[in-house]
């Protein structure tokens, strides 16, 4: 669960922040179809569904490019009515199959990518965040551990879904791969942390780089350079950043407000975007300033998840009313083509571009 950004919802529905629009905006809605024997996943973007903190369950919508439909709770839909649990964090896919990171329910759901079809479950983890694949046979997961301080990394076997070896974090979030080792966001769960942690493939920790308050979002660019985005203070947001890092030293950081969150970067790995006192900022990696504002129109409520198509040169935004509500999804063409939107599940935290 992104736990601080709900946090932040019940203040931002206090004063709901609306984008530019322009007049030859238009947003067109997209009508869910039955699904069929022959639907597949491969082919549009994959929409994650955190699901209310409690009383309820995660979802899994698709957003079907070629036939230009929304697929509303596929994962249920195509496995007899099994449920994903409680809290989805996050959706990696790893070769043919896609990892469903159950944070709440301590648990890592593994499917079919193409069909959906449920094949295993991966215990043994507690509060994950988030996997990367290390090869055909390995991945590591982030936890937080069952009281949100006993972080950990856990290396998993693919083949038999057990872990293998772990080694405390503190609080780790979102990893990269890069020159063979693991960068690892460590925002120090219910505390507090200010670094990057380095580990090699043996999850042995080599190094840390310093860097904001709470860091949450980790990417790698079309340079090999890292980009790390620091969510700040849980009190008062102090110590919010984004930094780039070159050569394993942290530089170019800027100071950001407003209890920064979701750092994604485009297929090219050229552009940054993150949201930052209700906006979606942008930054080129090539020029470390903060270059422009995405103008979404008609968009209401707070932003909770964003997500980009590199097939289609899209970018996805997910807002949400409030804790409980189905949230909107609404995607912005580089084109120009018109922008859509549609409704999706409870609390829409991401996007997994097929």
């Amino acid at each position: 669960m992104k736990l601080f950004k709900c946090y932040l919802l019940g203040f931002s529905l206090l004063s709901v922040m609306f984008l530019s629009c322009g007049d030859d905006e238009i947003i067109t809605t997209i009508n869910p179809d039955p699904m069929t024997e022959e639907q597949t996943y491969d082919n549009g973007v994959l929409i994650v569904n955190e699901g209310p903190f409690s009383g309820g369950s995660a979802t899994l919508d698709f957003h079907d490019i070629d036939k230009d439909t929304l697929l509303r709770n596929v994962y249920s839909t195509v496995n007899d009515g099994r449920v994903i649990g409680s809290i989805l964090q996050s959706v990696t896919v790893i070769g043919e199959n896609a990892y469903l990171v159950v944070n709440n329910s301590a648990k890592i759901e593994v499917v079919d990518a193409i069909t959906m079809d449920y094949k295993n479950t991966i215990t043994g983890v507690y509060g994950p965040r988030y996997i990367v694949a290390l090869n055909n046979n390995e991945a590591v997961v982030s936890e937080w551990g069952l009281d949100g301080l006993s972080g950990q990394l856990k290396k998993i076997n693919l083949t038999t879904m057990t872990v293998l070896d772990s080694v405390s974090v503190a609080g780790p979030e979102q990893m990269v791969i890069s020159d063979g080792k693991i960068y690892v966001a460590n925002s120090g769960g219910f505390g507090e942390s200010n670094v990057v942690s380095v580990h090699g493939f043996d999850l042995v920790q080599e190094i840390e780089i310093p860097v904001g308050k709470r860091t949450i979002d980790i990417v790698q660019d079309l340079n090999n350079d890292i980009w790390v985005l620091s969510g700040g203070s849980y009190t008062d947001g102090d110590g919010a950043s984004l930094c780039q890092i070159k050569n394993s030293t942290s530089e170019n950081c800027m100071t950001l407000g407003g209890f920064p969150s979701d750092l994604i970067i485009d297929a090219d790995g050229a552009n940054l975007y993150f949201v930052e006192n209700g906006e979606i900022k942008t930054v080129n990696v090539n020029s470390p300033t903060i270059s422009g504002v995405v103008l979404v129109p008609n968009i209401t409520g707070t932003i909770y998840g964003l997500g980009y198509d590199g097939n289609h040169g899209a970018l996805y935004i997910g807002t949400t009313p409030d804790f409980s509500s189905e949230s909107t999804t609404h995607v912005v063409y580089e084109n120009g083509d018109a922008n859509i939107s549609f409704t999706t599940g409870v609390l829409t935290n991401g996007y997994v571009s097929r």
